[in-house]
């Protein structure tokens, strides 16, 4: 049911009480389990620049999300999930069985997340992508993002410029909509082209209007800061890949290297025990060779973004497809909310 975000927030809590979500529906017959899906959790005022609607939380929302988890579900880490799905039976009161992910490995994860899952005793797992973690880097769609406000800035003001000879410049340029819109239009047109096609569009553009990147400082965890969450014991970790690569723009051999390299420096770090190492496929995307590859490098599940619960009776078969419901704070601000999009109301 696709539903506007101004419809859906007020019919969410007569959808959820006349469904009974948040009683009967998570009574489940042990077939089933779902896996969240978060990426940031912050205060939106916080953040330089702009941040997509489907990338954070409230830390405030946040609480309450866990709280309501914690009451319908039997929370779970991924490794405890993937001892017991050969049993084919997940639970034991009637409460399904969850799973909490966050992909990215972004700082604020340690300044507000992990301060209220040790304080609800909630584990969770992240999943790191190893080059950018300690470091000042930035994901390219943070810097397309830093670049396309300077450059619709300066459309506001009036300022215009010959069409280019380069298609994607003059598809990113003709975007029309409000900045969050055009911004998520922007990357989504450029993430089916390769890391170097993608350099150079960004690298083309800033030249072009001349502008350039806004650089932000520690973006992602420190290793410090993820070996000190280890050692609490309810947070886990898992790759990312190394840098962040879209899986399905690279060839094999470029795969390989994400998989191993990153794997291989978990190891190293020591926040990751060798007998259960999950995976996490940057932007979802995959195929059924990548899927393959994933286990052949010695990972043990891997997590997509498609959305939905998995089923048990396949779950031998879909270990590496592993689908996620995603959860952000304007499709889930309200507990309600969160019910409806939990169950596949919207």
């Amino acid at each position: 049911m696709e539903l506007s975000l101004f419809i859906k927030k007020p019919l969410a809590h007569p959808l959820a009480y006349f469904l009974s979500i948040q009683g009967k529906l998570c009574n489940n017959p042990g077939n089933k389990y779902v896996i969240i899906m978060y990426h940031r959790i912050i205060y939106k005022d916080e953040t330089e620049g702009i941040i997509q609607d489907g990338m954070y939380t409230n830390p405030d929302t946040f609480k309450n999300q866990i709280k309501y988890l914690k009451d319908n579900f039997n929370i779970v880490s991924l490794q405890y999930l993937a001892s017991v799905l050969s049993t084919k039976y997940l639970t034991v009161d009637k409460k399904p069985f969850c799973c909490i992910t966050f992909d990215d490995g972004w700082k604020d994860f340690y300044k507000y997340a992990y301060p209220i899952l040790i304080s609800l005793n909630t584990c969770a797992t992240v999943f790191l992508p190893t080059d950018f973690i300690g470091t000042s880097k930035l994901f390219w769609t943070d810097r397309l993002s830093s670049v396309l406000q300077k450059i619709y800035q300066l459309k506001n003001e009036g300022i215009k410029l010959m069409l280019s000879s380069n298609t994607y410049i003059n598809r990113i340029e003709s975007i029309s909509g409000s900045i969050n819109s055009r911004i998520d239009k922007a990357a989504e047109t450029l993430k089916s082209l390769n890391m170097d096609d993608i350099e150079f569009v960004l690298q083309y553009l800033a030249k072009r209007w001349n502008v350039d990147y806004k650089i932000q400082s520690d973006s992602f965890l420190s290793w410090d800061e993820v070996k000190a969450m280890y050692k609490s014991g309810i947070i886990f970790f898992g790759s990312h890949t190394k840098s962040h690569r879209i899986l399905t723009t690279i060839p094999d051999e470029r795969i390989q290297e994400e998989l191993i390299q990153s794997k291989s420096k978990l190891l190293v770090e020591n926040i990751v025990t060798p007998k259960f190492i999950p995976f996490a496929y940057p932007n979802g995307n995959y195929n059924d060779r990548i899927a393959k590859m994933v286990k052949e490098a010695g990972y043990n599940l891997a997590v997509t973004t498609e959305k939905g619960w998995n089923s048990v009776k396949i779950a031998n078969g879909d270990l590496y497809k592993l689908k996620r419901i995603g959860i952000h704070e304007d499709m889930t601000s309200t507990n309600a909310m969160l019910a409806c999009r939990i169950y596949g109301i919207y």
